[in-house]
Parts: C-alpha cells; structure tokens; sequence
C-alpha cells in the first residue's frame, strides 16, 4: 500500500531519508504545511500522520484514546508504510509526548526523536490548574457543558482542518494522556538521540520543570525565544534547529 493511500498518512513526497511528524493536541497533519516545504528541500521524504482520532484518522466511539492506543495506531500506520529503514521522529505537543513514548518502545525504528514544546506538567493537579487558567475560549471549548455548540461553530466558520475530531477523541486523548503524561519518565529512558525543544513563550510550568527532570544523556535541550506554535510561526528556525540537530 502506498502512503498516498493510506487514510491517517500525508505523504509530502521526496526521496531521501524518511522524516515523520507527528502533530499535537487539537489539530492535524495540515499542522505541519509551514514547516513541511523547507524539510522536503533538504531532501528529506517527509509524512506527516493524522493521530488516532484526529484529522483523517479513525475516530472509534469505544477506544479510550491512552497512550497504549495512540501508540498501536501509529504501529499500525507504519506498517502499512513499509519503511525499511529507521525515521526521523519529529512530534509537537502532544505528538511529543507520543513520539517519545514510541522512542522508548521501539529504539531500533527512530533514528533521531525530535520533541517540540511537549506539555512538561509535573502531575496531573498542575494539568488541571493551567487549564484552568486559560483563555476562556479555549476553556469552553474543552469544559463547558456548552462546548458542543462552541466545536460545531469552529467546524463550520473556521479552523476545520484543526477542529477535525469528535467530541470523544478530544475528551479522552486529554485525559488519558496529556493528563496522565509520563513524559519525565520516558525522557529518563530515552536511548534515541533526542532534541527537545522549549520556547521562552511556551507556559512557565515547563521552562520550570525541565530544570530538574532527571533526563537521559541521550537528550539535548534548547531553548528559542519562540512559542508553543513555533512550527507553525517560525519554521525556518525550527528547521534549523532540526537539521543542525540531525546533522551533529
């Protein structure tokens, strides 16, 4: 089966080494159409994936959305993919924490992890304590009894691409793995050369505490004056980043 094909797959094309790119919480593989353009014209092969539940991916009603699940859907992805050497992994908020995980599970199959503004919430009160504050869209769209009304708004005025999900894929992705991240722990496990990138804008809970989250020799952090959007925002830094990473 080719990747053009496969329903959860876009394959921006290329020839050269495979370049994988999950995208994160609330959005699709359209997340990446800024950064993908400046990748392929370094001659990498470049596919990004509809996470379980997300943009074009099945979205099944009983599936809990856990980690666990996440995971067995990119399994399945990339062995519809064929690729017969190890990936890049890039990965972007919740893609991260996911990336990451499948790093740890599967260190022969990624040959660079790149993780991007993961969410770094030490437990799951400070979770929900910044959810809480918020913006108050973003609020209402998540907790609301009203944020039914507020998610068919968004798909039929703007954003659909973004808000392409059901209301249980949304609901439970959050609380089955950004609530219950265990990405410090998989940060201390990693054995795949790993990059992990903070932005100086990204939420202060973060730039806290990778400060003294026990990490693997295998992880670098930087740090750039950018945001949580940053591959959306600011792709040519982000490509840098990357690439000089790849390269070291």
């Amino acid at each position: 089966m080719t990747a053009k094909k496969i329903k959860s797959v876009k394959d921006f094309g290329g020839s050269g080494n495979v370049i994988i790119l999950l995208h994160g919480f609330l959005s699709s593989s359209k997340y990446w159409n800024h950064l993908q353009p400046s990748l392929t014209d370094e001659g990498y092969r470049v596919i990004a994936i509809d996470l379980l539940g997300f943009g074009n991916a099945p979205k099944p009603r009983y599936s809990t959305y856990s980690y666990q699940e996440h995971i067995a859907h990119l399994d399945v992805v990339f062995e519809q993919l064929k690729l017969d050497k190890p990936f890049i992994l890039i990965g972007h908020s919740m893609g991260a924490l996911l990336a990451t995980r499948y790093a740890v599970l599967h260190p022969d199959r990624v040959s660079s992890l790149a993780l991007l503004h993961p969410p770094l919430y030490k437990d799951i009160e400070e979770t929900r304590k910044s959810l809480r504050q918020t913006g108050r869209l973003y609020r209402f769209l998540l907790d609301s009894k009203y944020r039914h009304f507020g998610w068919a708004l968004i798909k039929t005025f703007a954003f659909y691409h973004i808000a392409k999900h059901s209301q249980i894929s949304r609901e439970r992705s959050m609380k089955n793995v950004i609530e219950v991240s265990e990405i410090f722990g998989d940060l201390e496990k990693v054995e795949t050369k790993t990059l992990l990138l903070m932005g100086l804008k990204d939420r202060p809970e973060y730039n806290v505490n990778i400060k003294t989250a026990q990490l693997s020799n295998s992880v670098k952090v930087i740090t750039k004056n950018v945001s949580h959007h940053s591959p959306a925002k600011k792709p040519l830094i982000i490509q840098k980043t990357i690439l000089d990473f790849i390269s070291q």
